[in-house]
């Protein structure tokens, strides 16, 4: 799968988003308790996993205490944990959103707002076309043809995409849901899936530990497991067997939608043309049922 997005581009944007603390817990750790070198070495070696980690997980992979995680974070300059975690996200999206508008022209100091995002979204799709492998865009239609059941899942943004997914993926003759989150934690919507069943979950910063939860679940269910996200980087495509990736930069710090939208309708299309007889009848029933209801409203 290839990106438009260079190794050079990414260790810059790795650089700069950690590259703050990294220096904080170097120049601090001559000082450190030996539990808190524990940490301190966690971290120097695992900079990227810092917006996925809870203080309860921090304290287990690095073998230290949660007291003393918290108590880290304050010896190097932070009020806590979520203080030091805020700060590496806000960074983070900051840099991505700056390097997002490199090489789109500047529009945002004009009235023209609505030009500005539009021009913008076409940079998203027309990134996202040249970097979207083919032969795997075509193997993520077949698995998800294949599957007896489909579930989505994403947190924030990704749930109204997960959402979408669903519905587009039922108009087209497949049997698909999506998880809600009105359970206590989304992977109790697990149990009923069986290893016949597919999992495409959506991923975006500030990206979610749950989402990786599900998808880690699902994988050892037996499932196959289908990810959505913004870079070839993000830690879903480690997670998940098959990725596709697409481009979300937004003028504000959301992950804009229009080229997830697209690659979703390009999914259900491409599984329409391939397994037309199972779409057009599908798509009749669905249309059938339309008309009954709309002579009913007429009617009434």
């Amino acid at each position: 799968m290839k990106s438009s997005t260079s190794i050079s581009d990414l260790s810059a944007v790795t650089r700069g988003t950690y590259g703050s603390l990294k220096e904080r817990l170097l120049s601090h750790i001559p000082s450190l308790s030996r539990q808190q070198k524990l940490i301190a070495e966690y971290l120097l070696d695992n900079l990227q996993e810092v917006p996925l980690l809870s203080v309860p997980q921090l304290a287990q992979q690095s073998g230290a205490s949660e007291a003393t995680v918290v108590r880290l974070c304050q010896r190097i300059g932070f009020s806590g944990f979520s203080d030091m975690k805020m700060e590496v996200v806000e960074n983070l999206r900051e840099e991505m959103h700056a390097r997002a508008l490199q090489g789109v022209p500047d529009r945002i100091g004009t009235t023209d707002i609505l030009e500005a995002v539009a021009e913008l979204e076409r940079h998203n799709i027309n990134q996202t076309l040249e970097s979207v492998d083919r032969e795997m865009f075509r193997a993520t239609s077949d698995t998800l043809f294949e599957a007896d059941h489909i579930f989505t899942f994403g947190l924030g943004i990704s749930a109204h995409l997960a959402e979408l997914a669903a519905y587009l993926f039922t108009e087209h003759g497949l049997r698909a849901n999506h998880f809600g989150t009105h359970f206590t934690s989304p992977r109790e919507q697990l149990v009923t899936m069986r290893p016949s069943d597919v999992l495409l979950a959506f991923s975006f910063p500030p990206y979610s530990r749950q989402t990786l939860d599900v998808i880690e679940e699902a994988n050892e269910r037996g499932m196959k497991t289908l990810a959505v996200t913004d870079r070839l980087s993000a830690p879903a495509v480690a997670a998940a067997g098959q990725a596709l990736v697409v481009a979300t930069h937004g003028m504000t710090f959301t992950n804009a939608t229009a080229s997830t939208h697209m690659l979703l309708n390009a999914l259900v299309v491409e599984i329409a043309s391939r397994h037309r007889g199972e779409t057009v009848d599908a798509l009749s029933s669905s249309n059938r049922i339309l008309r009954e209801r709309q002579d009913l409203v007429n009617d009434g």
